[in-house]
């Protein structure tokens, strides 16, 4: 293997892949993006859709942490389904991984620029120019874009400092509010019974796409420390930190916005633009608003910046094991797989574009945003099917029964009731993103299919890897 197609080894440590991991779920972007459209369908019950969506990733972390035990690379998902499930669908998961990673990188800053900043400007008296989120999603593109460029080491000194910054905010910020408001019906955001469980259920189209970063620091596991000498399980470790703090933040925020806005007023909430500021002002203060506004947009350019770091990866690898152009596979003289980078930062700049035109940036997100569950529900899928076929490695029955059998089916058994409550019947515009999906999954089956059968099946099994590379 050349140099120029190496990656920086040992550069990344514990808390900097648990910083990956938790600005790739931008807990503070999602306060004021995801709660804010994920409460036009879920209203009071917001809180509960946050929960159940948590508790589903909880579950579904276990198939991170069982897999990444095997292997650590480049290649993130894509390596680990290789190994339980060959080649076609280890194709077909690094292409959804970067089918979804890319659109979230899009439609975060679609948010923030078309909705969220526009609707602070308004409560301010100040209008701005309707071509105003175009401008802020260069921004918010960019920036990520530069930084990534420059190599895993600055960027992950920004991800692991701010991310552990809006934990920290979120969660006392949140503890203050609740206690501030001392709800009279403390149970009622976590009662069905006003929204049923369609409702929930939308609802967690976006309480479940606020974890989409849970493994955007898998990519980084042949640049982290420990990994070689742990068999990889250093990022599963990561994985169950970082979600335990993103999904503790955010079903606390979920829950201090709807006591704090008002359990019987969420409508009003969910047409605002930008309810979770007028929360921290009415409780926080100006200066408490002031920090949410700031960290929300830091959050997005550091999560589009982690989820490029992570996709542009995927890429790498399976560019360096020559199934696609191999000029994706060489890295520039900071390491960092500079033309991958270049290729998924400008798609995510179009799609945003795209869709915020189409749609307007509103129901552009929306249908960005489902889009992104339905490219995340079949990576994990195929993930959890991978876990299952893995051979024993000498764990007991009962931990195997558990482990690599019930929880990988529970968790992929939940992922698609939820499409199927959210998405049926199809109507606009979220019919759409369905096609979007389509659009991106049938090239890939067909790609996958021409390209794998050449592989051995011991090549097959062992992709991502660097020893595999060139075989």
């Amino acid at each position: 293997m050349t140099e120029n197609t190496t990656l920086h080894k040992d550069v990344v440590s514990f808390w900097g892949l648990v910083g990956q991991s938790i600005s790739g779920m931008a807990p503070t972007c999602d306060v004021v993006a995801f709660m804010t459209a994920g409460a036009a369908f879920a209203l009071v019950a917001m809180p509960l859709s946050y929960l159940a969506a948590f508790l589903l990733m909880f579950i579904e972390v276990n198939t991170i942490y069982h897999l990444t035990k095997h292997r650590g690379s480049a290649g993130g998902y894509y390596s680990f389904v290789s190994a339980g499930l060959g080649p076609r669908a280890a194709m077909l998961t690094g292409f959804m991984v970067i089918f979804y990673q890319t659109l979230s990188v899009g439609g975060i800053p679609v948010y923030v620029g078309g909705v969220f900043l526009p609707a602070l400007a308004r409560s301010n008296g100040i209008a701005l120019p309707s071509w105003f989120w175009i401008i802020s999603i260069l921004f918010f593109i960019g920036v990520p874009w530069l930084l990534s460029i420059a190599g895993i080491r600055p960027s992950i000194r920004v991800v692991a400092l701010t991310s552990l910054l809006e934990i920290i905010f979120l969660v006392g910020s949140s503890l203050f509010i609740i206690s501030q408001v001392a709800p009279t019906q403390p149970w009622a955001p976590f009662d069905a019974t006003a929204v049923g469980f369609k409702g929930v259920a939308m609802g967690m189209i976006f309480a479940i796409t606020s974890f989409i970063g849970i493994g955007s620091h898998t990519p980084l596991g042949e640049e982290a420390r420990g990994v070689r000498t742990q068999n990889g399980r250093v990022i599963g470790k990561a994985a169950l930190v970082s979600l335990t703090l993103v999904g503790a933040a955010l079903v606390l925020s979920a829950y201090a916005l709807t006591v704090g806005w008002g359990i019987h007023d969420m409508q009003s909430f969910a047409r605002n633009g930008a309810p979770g500021v007028v929360v921290f002002q009415r409780y926080l203060g100006f200066w408490g608003a002031a920090a949410l506004v700031i960290l929300a947009i830091n959050s997005a350019m550091a999560d589009g910046l982690a989820l490029l770091n992570g996709s542009a990866r995927v890429l790498f690898a399976i560019a360096r094991d020559r199934l696609l152009h191999t000029r994706f596979a060489i890295v520039n003289g900071q390491r960092a797989p500079q033309a991958a980078i270049n290729l998924l930062a400008g798609l995510a700049l179009s799609l945003a574009i795209l869709f915020g035109l189409l749609f307007g940036p509103s129901n552009g997100f929306n249908v960005m945003t489902t889009a992104v569950l339905i490219g995340l529900v079949t990576a994990h899928t195929l993930m959890n099917v991978a876990l299952i076929r893995l051979p024993a490695t000498g764990d007991a029955w009962l931990t195997r029964l558990l482990f690599h059998l019930l929880l990988p089916i529970v968790a992929t058994l939940l992922f698609w009731w939820v499409l199927w409550e959210s998405l049926i019947p199809l109507a606009y515009p979220l019919g759409w993103s369905l096609a979007l999906w389509f659009a991106a999954l049938l090239p890939a089956l067909f790609y996958t299919q021409l390209r794998a059968r050449k592989l051995s099946a011991e090549r097959g099994r062992k992709l991502g890897i660097v020893e595999s590379s060139g075989s």
